[in-house]
């Protein structure tokens, strides 16, 4: 592909509704949704898709509106188990994307093989979109997906729905659509529109009571809690995620004591996050909550108020009954919402 066939438009990513979504949004900019798309899937038979494609692209064109063709979710890029055919079919199939000259070819991938000639062809060739779901590129997402509805998102509430959602852009179309509903009036989707309205699908923590109970306000963890029992009917998912904050809330507190971690207001320095990171040997962990390095900086800072908030004594205190509290389930299962009321009661009562 040396001719530099600019009329060719090729999307990737590790995201396919992203990349499906971009790429559709070219394809009806070209053609007003009236071209030819082919469909590639992976339960299908390849060739004959590849071979029904081929045909139409060396078909002169009679119609405006079938100069348009889209490669929908083109797997083949990053298959390595295809057959010797296969793979000598994908080549004819870019022989005539390079020489359809009269059509506009978009091509369209969440699978792509960085290594083969094809793919590098394809970068040098075409107009190349490559969608990125990173942390800054996801935050992106989110306030154009919230712009689509006619509103805007705090920054705050951007980074609680990526918590809440995992990176799932489908998932951030949906929650986004849904708050967007919620917050119309005001115009602006909150943190605690997300925090009220969006499930924890990724994380499995529960966000509520969770920040209720830390806040140390017993009557709002009561209504909580309540609201949780409505939904569910085991706590040890509930305790597993108070242990997991807990577990954390320890680690950095125990780095602020230990002058490690300077907190500066509601900030703490990366610099010295990282230093300390590397004395504990631990810069390499993948993300859990038995490693405060592993978590993500913004989470933690929006921890600082609790970590300022409790000593670590009574870190430990709280970590302690939690850990009762599991032994309490087991013995009275069918008691658990008073048991949870309980222990909050009971850790809101604990010594420094």
């Amino acid at each position: 592909m040396q001719d530099n066939n600019k009329s060719m438009t090729f999307v990737y990513g590790s995201d396919d509704f992203l990349v499906d979504r971009r790429a559709r949004v070219i394809f009806n900019s070209l053609c007003n949704g009236q071209g030819e798309i082919f469909t590639f899937d992976e339960s299908s038979d390849l060739s004959r898709g590849i071979g029904n494609a081929i045909s139409f692209l060396d078909t002169l064109s009679l119609f405006p509106e079938n100069q348009t063709v889209w490669l929908r979710s083109a797997y083949f890029l990053g298959e390595s188990s295809l057959s010797t055919d296969q793979k000598d079919l994908i080549l004819s199939l870019f022989e005539s994307v390079k020489s359809a000259h009269d059509k506009k070819v978009i091509i369209s991938t969440a699978k792509v093989d960085r290594r083969t000639k094809i793919f590098k062809d394809l970068t040098q060739s075409a107009t190349v979109e490559s969608i990125d779901i990173g942390s800054d590129a996801g935050s992106n997402t989110i306030e154009q997906f919230a712009n689509d509805n006619g509103m805007d998102i705090d920054p705050d509430a951007v980074q609680l729905l990526q918590l809440k959602c995992g990176n799932n852009a489908r998932l951030w179309e949906q929650e986004i659509n849904k708050l967007s509903v919620y917050a119309f009036g005001r115009k602006v989707i909150g943190r605690d529109d997300v925090l009220s309205l969006t499930d924890d699908y990724d994380t499995g923590n529960f966000f509520e009571p969770i920040e209720k109970f830390f806040e140390n306000d017993l009557e709002e963890t009561f209504k909580s809690i309540d609201r949780y029992f409505f939904h569910n009917t085991d706590a040890r998912a509930l305790l597993s995620a108070l242990q997991s904050r807990n577990r954390t809330l320890i680690q950095l507190r125990t780095l602020a004591d230990l002058g490690y971690l300077k907190v500066m207001g509601h900030n703490f320095s990366k610099n010295d996050f990282i230093r300390a990171s590397k004395i504990f040997h631990m810069e390499s962990f993948s993300k859990t909550t038995f490693s405060v390095f592993s978590q993500n900086t913004w989470y933690l800072s929006k921890l600082l108020p609790l970590v300022l908030r409790y000593k670590l004594s009574k870190l430990l205190c709280f970590q302690e009954l939690f850990t009762s509290a599991f032994g309490e389930i087991t013995q009275h299962y069918q008691d658990q919402r008073s048991i949870i009321k309980g222990l909050a009661i009971k850790c809101y009562a604990a010594h420094e």
